[in-house]
């Protein structure tokens, strides 16, 4: 039996052979054995400082901490939105991203220089290059209120480290090891509000679950980050260099594998924000690098240029001139996600623990999105009289519909069915 064998096993699903510690099969994209382990604990890199069980704040897990507080300013341990959440990182990873990464694992060199990475250089190296700004409860409050709403609708058990830099001032880059990570959030970016902020979070939290931000730096150390970015950019000439044939033969799969991961990060952003038209704003604004022009852009004329996106001949194009898809191409494949019955009943799950959160409507009023009063059903907690809203669609039905009260120290759970009042003000919930 040869070496290659004995690091072998067989797919789940095809039972075509695949490296023994591959994620997704290669051949068909089924999740392997690793795969399903990290959907039980969906947090893969952002680990605790070096605290673990013993934080001296929170006592590990949150022990200590009191009920009303959902984050540890020691060890960033994150209260879950209740103890039997989680999101499955599996809805939202698209398929190519999991067997381009498969791939990656499979590579010699770039595997090598991964581990490598992670063992030595990693996190602290490129976590002080970024030359930003620590967020923090006392630094840039509003933003890191999103960040921490974002990571724990994202299920993570711990918030990586945010920084706000000027270096790039349009990029939000997710990096570290295989044991933490951190986010680099462009200076430009911060000027969004409410929802828009929270999906550009959002996506950056989804690179953490779906475990990028090693393949991150691996791709910041193979190519540089002022490294080529396409074969046309670089010169057709120059590849004709033996050298640059052996340098492209490792760029292009970290390349390639970056494009992928840009669409499952969209999708983390579309399933915690929930609103295909925040995403779609964000996305525009950001390629565009502008907010104003988003305005000026005829939308029926957009979408036609979305449904013509997608032909072989522009993949080609994609795949020749940029590490970055194409905006109509990504929205496109955006929409058609946001379609899926998965993403419907995923975002039905998530909206039963995110409704009443507190604080969860008074950052999204920030946004360009808010409920209108007449949408919404005022209600009020039979237990300790919290007031709270749920939208009138949801009490249409005839059936009651459970709600959960916002107060965290009451979290009690109501069965709620409007009736008619002869005056008007808050229904009363009954258990």
């Amino acid at each position: 039996m040869t070496t290659d064998q004995l690091n072998a096993k067989l797919c789940s699903s095809c039972l075509e052979e695949i490296p023994t510690d591959a994620r997704f099969c290669n051949h068909c994209g089924t999740g392997q054995d690793g795969a399903a382990e990290q959907v039980t604990d969906p947090a893969p890199t952002a680990s605790p400082q070096t605290y673990g069980h013993h934080c001296p704040v929170c006592g590990g897990e949150g022990v200590n901490l009191p009920a009303d507080r959902e984050y540890c300013p020691c060890c960033r341990w994150l209260r879950p939105l209740t103890a039997d959440y989680h999101l499955d990182p599996t809805v939202f990873l698209w398929q190519l991203d999991g067997e381009a990464m498969t791939r990656l694992h499979g590579i010699g060199p770039i595997n090598a220089l991964a581990h490598k990475i992670s063992e030595t250089v990693g996190r602290p190296w490129f976590e002080a290059a970024v030359n930003g700004v620590r967020l923090g409860e006392d630094q840039l409050p509003d933003v890191f209120a999103y960040a921490i709403c974002a990571a724990r609708i994202m299920g993570l058990r711990y918030l990586p480290e945010i920084y706000v830099s000027g270096e790039n001032m349009w990029d939000a880059v997710t990096m570290g090891s295989a044991t933490g990570c951190f986010v680099s959030l462009g200076s430009v970016l911060t000027n969004m509000r409410g929802t828009d902020l929270l999906y550009v979070l959002a996506r950056e939290m989804g690179h953490v679950a779906a475990g990028h931000a090693l393949w991150r730096t691996v791709v910041e150390l193979a190519a540089g980050k002022q490294g080529p970015s396409s074969l046309v950019g670089s010169g057709f000439l120059e590849y004709l260099n033996p050298m640059k044939i052996v340098q492209g033969a490792i760029q292009a799969p970290l390349l390639a594998w970056k494009r992928h991961s840009q669409i499952t990060a969209d999708r983390a952003g579309l399933i915690v924000a929930g609103d295909m038209e925040v995403a779609t704003r964000v996305l525009t604004q950001w390629s565009l690098k502008s907010f104003p022009l988003y305005a000026r852009i005829n939308q029926d004329a957009w979408r036609l240029q979305e449904e013509e996106s997608d032909d072989a001949t522009i993949r080609m194009s994609e795949f020749l001139m940029t590490s970055n898809p194409y905006l109509a191409r990504r929205l496109k494949l955006l929409r058609e996600f946001e379609l899926t019955e998965e993403y419907q009943s995923w975002r039905h799950y998530i909206d039963h623990f995110t409704k009443d959160l507190p604080g969860f409507d008074a950052q999204n009023d920030g946004g360009n999105k808010r409920p209108n009063e007449g949408e919404m059903v005022k209600l009020t907690c039979a237990k300790c009289r919290t007031p709270m809203r749920v939208p009138r669609a949801a009490l249409e039905g005839g059936d009651p519909v459970n709600v959960r009260c916002p107060n965290s120290s009451c979290r009690s759970v109501m069965s709620v069915k409007p009736r008619k009042r002869s005056n008007p003000g808050p229904e009363t919930m009954t258990e």
